[in-house]
């Protein structure tokens, strides 16, 4: 069997999420703010996908350990939002084509559940086209995450699909690997890639010819 749904990450494929831009503020230079996002963001980012507890009692312990780093703690903790810089109009289009040729669509992200739906840390930026998922797995939710092969496991079985039914699209590519080494197909997304990825949607009968 051909391929037949399509299975799309959020952050930086849909939704503009861009942190970096946020701690600019904090940490001005490059170096620092690369060690930053390396280091303890990191750490707190996969700290609140393990719980569903407010973003304040899950990083408490973090500011006692380091309460240098408090305001940059803070920043995660209370400035989430600002890291949302709404959809990303050129793959909305395309996931809006995929929905008129009737192709299931379903998504599958690595975001905190204390901040999804996205709309509710964002009301400023307009997240309809989630409507047009039949179903979207969070890994803040389920307790798994991108690239771990269960979560993937997980995806297929709760949308009905085998593995080689499923196209998947997600902007990091230990994401799209992991995917492909569980029998889906995998396509790198890279920003401003929407062409490409239309190819892609072409070459597997998804989308019409332009």
């Amino acid at each position: 069997m051909s391929v037949r749904a399509v299975i799309f990450d959020m952050g930086n494929v849909l939704i503009d999420w861009d942190p970096e831009r946020t701690y600019q503020v904090l940490l001005p230079d490059p170096q620092d703010r690369a060690q930053f996002f390396s280091g303890l963001f990191r750490r707190m980012h996969n700290l609140v996908h393990d719980t569903h507890r407010p973003f304040g009692e899950v990083l408490a312990p973090l500011k006692r350990e380091r309460p240098d780093d408090i305001p940059l703690i803070e920043m995660f903790e209370y400035r989430w939002h600002s890291f949302l810089y709404g959809p990303l109009g050129e793959t909305v289009r395309i996931l809006e084509a995929l929905r008129v040729k009737g192709v299931p669509l379903y998504g599958l992200s690595n975001w905190p559940h204390q901040t999804w739906p996205p709309q509710a840390t964002d009301p400023s930026h307009d997240y309809g086209f989630l409507a047009y998922f039949e179903d979207i797995v969070v890994s803040g939710t389920v307790g798994m995450r991108k690239p771990e092969a269960e979560i993937y496991l997980h995806a297929l079985a709760r949308f009905g699909l085998a593995p080689h039914e499923a196209l998947f699209v997600d902007d990091l590519l230990e994401n799209v690997r992991a995917a492909e080494a569980v029998g889906i197909v995998g396509h790198h997304f890279r920003q401003g890639g929407g062409a490409t990825l239309v190819e892609t949607l072409v070459a597997h009968g998804l989308l019409d010819p332009r």
